[in-house]
């Protein structure tokens, strides 16, 4: 398989999985109070690297047309990606800093549209928000993280 082919592939896989995750569990996928299971998955950016990040980026787009939100959270896949990049960039010095960074990308964002969306506190949003997305991607996509590396490594290449 091409190069190009797998980034598709391993990126389609990815998005298609996320999006599909966010929608079966869209009780515990959104709000101030939410563990989105699909956030384990950002575990896997720093073995796929780019597919990584563009497949959890495109998977949230997908994910959030469900949001109760409504447009402003399809905006969701942009700190999503700048959080995904920092998981990549950091890989080499510390997987879970670049996750809890991701966290704190993602909960800063969607505190803020929780305020201008159904004025919850900024704050308390971003805190409760913050809570539910590190238990999710830090400590869930860590142990993701651990438990694939080295067997997705050994099928999909050294990167």
């Amino acid at each position: 398989m091409s190069s190009k082919s797998r980034f598709i592939a391993e990126t389609s896989v990815l998005a298609a999985t996320y999006a599909a995750l966010v929608w079966l569990l869209q009780p515990i996928s959104f709000r101030e109070v939410q563990f989105r299971v699909a956030d384990m998955l950002v575990g896997l950016v720093p073995v796929l690297g780019w597919s990584g990040i563009w497949g959890i980026t495109l998977g949230v787009l997908i994910g959030n047309l469900a949001s109760p939100l409504g447009p402003i959270d399809l905006i969701s896949a942009i700190p999503t990606f700048i959080g995904a990049w920092l998981i990549w960039k950091l890989r080499e010095k510390s997987v879970f800093l670049g996750l809890t960074l991701y966290s704190a990308v993602v909960s800063a964002w969607v505190g803020y549209a929780l305020w201008i969306t159904f004025n919850v506190p900024l704050l308390l949003g971003t805190v409760y928000v913050f809570i539910g997305v590190e238990a999710a991607s830090g400590v869930g996509g860590y142990i993701v993280y651990r438990l694939v590396k080295e067997k997705l490594v050994e099928i999909v290449g050294k990167r």
